[in-house]
């Protein structure tokens, strides 16, 4: 399927949900590489529809002639509730915001949008860093070591990007930023953030080709050890238990 051929479906596709949902649907648009244009035959279509709060109307993924296809569904009051609330969700949807193609609807609406996200105070994401630590980092950085313990050099790599993945999370939300792009390409949008780990930038490019177990240990500490280092720096408060009973039930 050529670029043109994808934007014409994802048009296709909006229209005949306008048609069917005309009281639902408030914008519809497209995200990923086929809003940038970089699109491959083999790239898949993203599209997002927000609509309103009362609709019925579900997100659906399928295959067509070969192509992935799926498009998210989101009321408008659930949408400014998760930008407005910080959480490890809010990243991903000022990333898909700020790169949406709008098929359908207002493109003032989506700066509107942004510009909400961008207005939480400070405080609101060290709160949400702080509560969704505990899931970050600790269980995946671990498993590396469990992995040279049993000399498991099939799993360490999906380890490291686990912790690459999730750091990455938790620096969006320590910037109050985003990223636009998957995989790789995501760390290197995050190259550009304001407070990182040191060594950042050398230190995930490092692992990220790293494959012998030995080659990943070392620089993987560094990076971890410069996380938290950052986190304290900043001031995010790292809860560590020592004891039952203080752990909150």
């Amino acid at each position: 399927m050529t670029h043109e051929e994808r934007i014409q479906l994802a048009r296709d596709l909006c229209d005949r949900m306008v048609t069917c949902y005309p009281d639902d649907v408030i914008l519809g648009g497209i995200y990923g590489s086929t809003a940038r244009g970089t699109d491959t035959a083999w790239s898949d279509l993203d599209m997002l529809f927000i609509v309103r709060d009362e609709s019925q109307v579900v997100g659906k993924y399928f295959i067509f002639r070969n192509i992935a296809v799926g498009y998210q569904v989101i009321t408008q009051r659930k949408l400014e509730e998760l930008l407005s609330n910080p959480s490890l969700e809010w990243p991903l949807w000022m990333g898909v915001l700020s790169v949406l193609k709008v098929l359908h609807g207002d493109t003032k609406q989506i700066q509107a949008w942004l510009r909400l996200g961008q207005s939480v105070p400070v405080e609101k994401f060290e709160e949400a860093l702080e509560a969704s630590l505990p899931e970050l980092v600790v269980e995946s950085y671990g498993r590396i070591f469990s992995c040279r313990e049993r000399s498991n050099t099939d799993d360490v790599g999906c380890a490291v990007i686990e912790v690459l993945f999730e750091m990455n999370k938790a620096l969006c939300l320590l910037n109050q930023r985003w990223v636009t792009h998957d995989y790789y390409q995501g760390f290197v949008d995050a190259f550009s953030f304001p407070k990182l780990p040191e060594g950042y930038k050398e230190l995930v490019t490092a692992l990220w080709s790293a494959h012998d177990i030995n080659e990943i240990v070392a620089p993987a500490e560094t990076l971890v050890q410069n996380f938290w280092r950052l986190l304290s720096d900043e001031g995010v408060n790292v809860k560590i238990y020592h004891t039952v009973d203080d752990l909150p039930l």
